[in-house]
């Protein structure tokens, strides 16, 4: 089985991924370190800003499905994978190919996605809220190569809310998801 996360920066979508891993024996796989493989590769600092306009031009001239090929071509066919990081309808499309994938839109108040992304202080992360909405407008494109997160997250299977502010709550909260997508699944395959 695929599940697949998608949301917007510091919505969680690393951290459900790492405890779905740990917990239940997924291998968490993730579009954003296809390109940052590449971007070192090609010695182009491993930047937001950067990541936004790389990703967009790797699809411009690969199509806009590249990354998540890219993934299905690494996984194991008959195991379990968590793939976070689609920002793209195309993405979703080239996933959807995969019988047991399972999309899920990782949401959380932007504010506090805000206070997360001050906390974690990643290279290339705005360091004000004009900066910070600024971006999100630049990752929610409606066509084209660029990131569409708000399209692909209307794309979504199931929709969750992570507004938690401790890890323990987080987890007790995956474990329902876990359900939920299992209950999804077995629908799929009536």
């Amino acid at each position: 089985m695929i599940i697949g996360l998608t949301g917007f920066s510091c919505s969680g979508k690393d951290t459900i991924a790492e405890y779905i891993s740990k917990k239940y024996g997924y291998i968490h796989c993730s579009l954003s370190n296809i390109i940052r493989e590449m971007m070192r590769k090609a010695g182009v600092e491993l930047a937001r800003e950067n990541f936004i306009v790389f990703g967009t031009i790797l699809r411009e001239k690969n199509g806009n499905g590249v990354l998540a090929k890219k993934i299905l071509e690494k996984i194991d066919l008959n195991g379990k994978c968590c793939v976070t990081s689609i920002r793209h309808t195309d993405e979703v499309k080239e996933l959807r190919s995969r019988k047991d994938f399972v999309l899920v839109n990782i949401d959380s108040p932007q504010l506090l996605r805000f206070k997360r992304m001050q906390n974690r202080k990643r290279l290339g992360d705005p360091d004000n809220w004009e900066r910070f909405v600024e971006l999100e407008d630049k990752e929610s494109q409606i066509e084209g190569s660029g990131q569409q997160l708000k399209r692909t997250a209307d794309l979504a299977d199931i929709n969750f809310v992570n507004d938690s502010n401790g890890i323990m709550a987080l987890e007790v909260a995956v474990d329902r998801l876990l359900v939920s997508i299992k209950s999804i699944k077995n629908e799929l395959d009536i």
